[in-house]
């Protein structure tokens, strides 16, 4: 079986999987579930788990990395 290469962002976002996240799309629609992993189609891609379990969606992972790093400077800032 092949080893797999994490890219830099893959490994910078990894340590944020099963992590919540609720994220604003555009006004009055959001994504809220759980980032579970990369799309193995995309490396450039996060799959949100969502909370139904049965749903599971895409961000890009740059903005996924955004969104959790900007928590972490906000928790950081209080």
């Amino acid at each position: 079986m092949p080893e797999t290469h994490l890219t830099g962002l893959q490994k910078r976002a990894s340590k944020y999987i099963n992590k919540a996240i609720s994220y604003q799309i555009r006004p009055g629609e959001v994504i809220e579930g759980y980032f579970s992993g990369f799309d193995p189609n995309s490396i450039d891609r996060a799959v949100i788990q969502l909370s139904n379990a049965a749903d599971k969606t895409t961000l890009p992972l740059m903005t996924v990395l955004n969104y959790f790093e900007g928590i972490e400077d906000e928790e950081a800032d209080s």
